[in-house]
């Protein structure tokens, strides 16, 4: 384990990620929602003003001043570039501010002339202005509109503005301008002409007043975070509630009582039953609609219940997990500090929790490089973003202790990271006795080694005696039996002289002879095969030579060789040892290759002897190579081991078998 020691041009702003946060969770979907509504109604309205400005140069029925259309024009660009991401520039905000002011400007100029104070001669700027634009005559701008100018251009200098107790003007301003223009609407829509004028002799556009209105709804939506709007697009049950209630509650009531007027206008009932009428239809909707919405609420209160009960049931059985473990779970912040920590990490540190909370390796660890490498390997783990095991031992309390630790970073629900979790187990008790396997390991193969030396040693004397007995052997057929064998056919002479002239006794002399002769060529032969002479007399090369002479005579197989020029001086021992091995591989020829021909080759230099043997026969299996139960093979590496050289036999690429043996030259 590692213990569980171990604004204008910002991006995170922008549109972009603020799509990438769509799906976090439910207020900022529904505050993005807003945003893009506030975004399309400003849209529409300057559109709007766009439109009746173009249309004013015609000849038709005017659908508003055409001062009030500047002003939409001109508030609906605004609202569009504070509702989008671009706004977070310092130019397009000052373009914003110089917009809003132009629509203030426009709303005031207009006010004063309903107030019939000439100012600054605005009043005939503007209306040289609107003939310049329209062509038209300037119409009469009713009051209601030039306020609604002031109070649009007001809410959208003040947007960003926020009091000490962090209310924002803004709010309160789209409310009544979006209150002030409902007055006349309403007027409209129940032809009051009281209230579609407001006692003015010029009626409220009603164009005008819907774009009015709309701009007070997309102010409003324009910031969803702010405290009015918060309550309904925050994700608790009161603004669920409102969300789903007050949109449908307002519209059935209004077209309930659109209807029930236009009835009474009608004449289907008269004006006293108006109100009864409205009173029973507004109370019953009112009641269905709230039941529907409490029994929503209900429905959810109780899933939020069963989600607490199933989260307490969870959280309880992870509890359970940790604190009963041996392993040690803990979570680190993005610092390195400790947040959590179960029992067994706390036992491990010798600490309570009080005191490993918010602390850093650095003030856990005694030993500050460990703490260190704890710390590179936390941060590494949590830059790379990839979980890892790792490794390492620690000197705590309780004394070293090694560890295994599997270590994730921690990221939240938006991808974030936040810091660290681990879980570490004690593996100190498995790792001592891996070191106490090895130090067994190394015991026996020492023990191997030595036992392994003293039978090399104890082969390298048997080898020896084995040699000395067959030279003792071989010196004795070549005295006693030599000097016999010459004596005996001495005296065979003298009596194939004496026997008499005739030809069976010619024949029977004939075959004695060569009875004599092939005892004699036998006895040679197991002479030179127990201790060669040539070999003790002339050297290796000579030695090879007559051996290869004798094994093409016996065998027919064509020998042909490549020893080197000069004199070949190595040690009497390893001369024995590269002819039996060279005897060994000529019979295993003999007996398997089913070869027509053998090169025999010699290197000889400082360091090392090679003695390479090669058929063109019928090669060997790989599998042979291997097995432990052929003795040819096996005797040819372990006369090399015991020189220290080596023994290869191996397949040639086309046909036949090679078999390489190197020895060292000094012994």
């Amino acid at each position: 384990m590692n213990l569980p020691l171990s604004d204008l041009n910002g991006t995170d702003d922008s549109l972009s990620h603020e799509l990438d946060q769509l799906h976090a969770d439910p207020t900022t979907q529904l505050s993005l929602r807003c945003r893009r509504i506030a975004l399309g109604i400003a849209l529409v309205v300057s559109l709007t003003g766009a439109g009746v400005l173009a249309m004013s140069r015609l000849p038709l029925l005017p659908l508003m001043p055409a001062n009030v259309a500047l002003g939409l024009l001109l508030a609906g660009m605004t609202l569009a570039l504070q509702s989008h991401s671009l706004i977070r520039l310092l130019p397009v905000r000052l373009l914003a501010l110089c917009f809003a002011a132009l629509v203030t400007l426009l709303g005031l100029a207009a006010v004063a002339h309903g107030l019939s104070l000439p100012g600054l001669g605005l009043d005939a700027f503007l209306s040289n202005l609107t003939l310049s634009v329209t062509g038209n005559p300037a119409i009469p701008m009713h009051p209601i509109s030039a306020f609604s100018l002031v109070l649009t251009g007001t809410a959208l200098l003040l947007q960003d503005v926020r009091t000490r107790q962090h209310h924002a003007p803004t709010e309160f301003i789209a409310l009544s301008l979006a209150a002030l223009n409902l007055v006349p609407l309403a007027g409209l829509a129940y032809q009051v002409g009281a209230l579609a004028d407001l006692g003015n002799a010029v009626p409220v556009p009603a164009t005008a007043a819907l774009a009015f209105f709309s701009l007070g709804t997309g102010l409003l939506l324009s910031q969803p975070s702010r405290s009015l709007m918060a309550i309904i697009t925050d994700n608790v049950p009161g603004g669920q509630m409102l969300r789903r209630s007050l949109p449908q509650t307002l519209l059935v009531l209004v077209l309930l009582n659109w209807i029930i007027s236009r009835g009474a206008l009608l004449g289907l009932y008269g004006q006293p039953m108006v109100s009864p009428i409205l009173t029973l239809l507004n109370s019953t909707v009112i009641l269905v609609i709230f039941w529907r919405t409490a029994a929503t609420v209900n429905d959810e209160y109780r899933a939020r219940l069963q989600s607490a009960s199933n989260l307490a049931e969870a959280s309880s059985l992870l509890i359970a997990v940790s604190d009963n473990t041996d392993d040690q779970i803990f979570v680190k912040n993005r610092e390195g500090k400790l947040i959590f920590a179960n029992p067994a990490t706390l036992r491990s540190l010798g600490k309570t929790r009080d005191e490993v909370l918010h602390h850093g390796s650095n003030e856990l660890l005694s030993d500050p490089d460990e703490a260190a490498q704890i710390d590179r390997d936390d941060q590494r783990i949590m830059e790379g973003k990839v979980s890892a095991t790792l490794e390492q031992t620690l000197h705590l309390s309780q004394g070293e202790r090694t560890y295994s630790s599997t270590k994730a970073p921690w990221f939240d629900a938006h991808g974030q990271l936040l810091g660290l979790i681990g879980i570490s187990t004690d593996i100190s008790t498995r790792k001592e006795m891996e070191r106490q396997l090895k130090q067994r390991e190394a015991e026996l193969e020492a023990t191997i080694s030595q036992r392994t030396a003293v039978l090399r040693k104890l082969g390298d004397h048997l080898e020896s005696v084995r040699e000395e007995e067959k030279r003792s052997i071989a010196r004795e057929l070549h005295d006693d039996m030599g000097a016999s064998l010459t004596s005996l056919n001495m005296h065979l002479d003298s009596i194939y002289k004496a026997l008499p002239d005739e030809p069976k006794w010619a024949d029977k002399a004939e075959r004695v002879r060569a009875l004599v002769a092939s005892l004699v060529a036998t006895t040679r032969r197991i002479q030179i095969g127990l201790r060669p002479i040539m070999l003790d007399l002339f050297g290796l090369k000579a030695g090879i030579i007559e051996q290869l002479e004798e094994f093409e005579q016996r065998t027919g197989i064509v020998c042909k060789t490549s020893l080197p020029d000069d004199d070949v001086a190595l040690p009497h021992k390893l001369e024995i040892t590269l002819y039996r091995m060279l005897q060994e591989a000529l019979n295993n020829v003999a007996k398997h290759a089913q070869a027509s021909k053998v090169d025999v080759i010699l290197d000889v230099d400082e360091d090392q002897a090679t003695l390479t043997i090669r058929d063109d026969g019928i090669g060997i299996a790989p599998e042979r190579i291997s097995n432990q139960s052929t003795y040819g093979i096996r005797g040819l590496s372990e006369r090399a081991s015991f020189l220290g050289g080596t023994a290869t036999v191996f397949a040639n690429p086309v046909r036949g078998t090679t078999v390489r043996i190197s020895l060292p030259a000094q012994l």
